[in-house]
């Protein structure tokens, strides 16, 4: 489990170098150098600074107030000029007119109409003009009656059972020329600097993640085939990138440093609500097992003396 395992060769790994170099002073399962400095007082000290933090509020207000005013009328009138409208304030400065026979033309020319497509109806209330968003199963026949441009899916990996039969699917109703792009991750732990221990929990969780995901059908290793899958398809110009996601802050990187934090809090904070199901009805486990269990991933998640890396791999490919 310390070593990396098998990549493609085809494939290239897009981030440099390729060796992902450690923070030395994060080789710690510490959080003491992210954690908030809490500075203790005497009472009547606290007082007083908590009477200088009013004060000094006050005063920011009132100076955010006198930086700004509301709209005067003329303002919002505009210049009319020729049959067009034109903004009025410092009047001249800008040429192009700013009414709808201006504005209108751009809205529908620069920006595509966009389909989302999901299981649950949890979408927002409120969404852009150019967005809809449809309660469905792609792994159904699609129905549409256009073609699209690009069609997008990432982190499915585990969610659809046939591949093939959606690459083949998003192939048949692109247009010509249009692209299939998918982006996964693959839950098999790497490290460039065997730092990953024996028994690590986070590298057996992994496993036993794709082995519940195998026996539900639904593999989380797809991303591994992509490639082919598009070639079969009859996409051309297909590409294939692995990206390497940090576990967590570790490295020194600020890019890499920033992005471990962020796949901690997604991974981390997210473990519960991607294994709970699987581990349960695949495996056998009870729900109290699992959260046991989950102590320790994500205790191996943090701990920054383990240089770990999760394999993101992106593959694109063009119907010609």
């Amino acid at each position: 489990m310390s070593s990396p395992r098998d990549l493609p060769q085809d494939g290239g790994i897009a981030d440099h170098p390729n060796h992902l170099v450690a923070d030395s002073q994060d080789d710690t399962d510490s959080d003491a150098d992210s954690a908030l400095a809490l500075v203790c007082l005497p009472h009547h000290l606290m007082a007083i600074f908590q009477m200088l933090c009013i004060h000094l509020l006050k005063v920011l207000s009132q100076s955010m107030a006198s930086s700004s005013e509301s709209l005067a009328s003329s303002i919002m009138r505009h210049r009319q000029e020729n049959g067009r409208s034109y903004h009025a304030f410092k009047e001249g400065r800008y040429v192009l007119p700013n009414d709808e026979t201006q504005n209108r033309p751009t809205a529908h020319a620069l920006y595509p109409n966009v389909v989302g497509i999901d299981l649950s109806p949890t979408q927002p209330s409120f969404v852009p003009p150019n967005l809809t968003f449809y309660i469905d199963d792609i792994e159904d026949q699609w129905t549409f009656s256009y073609k699209f441009d690009m069609i997008y899916a990432r982190m499915m990996t585990g969610s659809i059972r046939d591949w093939p039969k959606f690459i083949q699917q998003s192939y048949d109703n692109l247009e010509s020329g249009g692209w299939l792009e998918l982006s996964d991750i693959i839950l098999q732990l790497h490290s460039d600097d065997d730092t990953i221990p024996e028994g690590c929990a986070a590298a057996k969780w992994g496993d036993l993640m794709l082995e519940a995901a195998d026996k539900f059908g639904a593999p989380l290793n797809s991303c591994l085939r992509y490639k082919q899958q598009l070639l079969d398809a009859g996409f051309v110009d297909v590409v294939e990138t692995i990206y390497k996601w940090p576990t967590n802050p570790w490295p020194r990187d600020p890019k890499f440093k920033e992005m471990g934090l962020w796949n901690y809090e997604n991974l981390g904070n997210g473990a519960s609500g991607l294994s709970l199901a699987l581990f349960t009805r695949a495996l056998g486990w009870t729900a109290e097992q699992v959260e046991i269990f989950l102590v320790d991933v994500r205790r191996d998640m943090k701990n920054r003396a383990i240089h770990g890396w999760w394999p993101i791999y992106v593959v694109y490919g063009r119907k010609p």
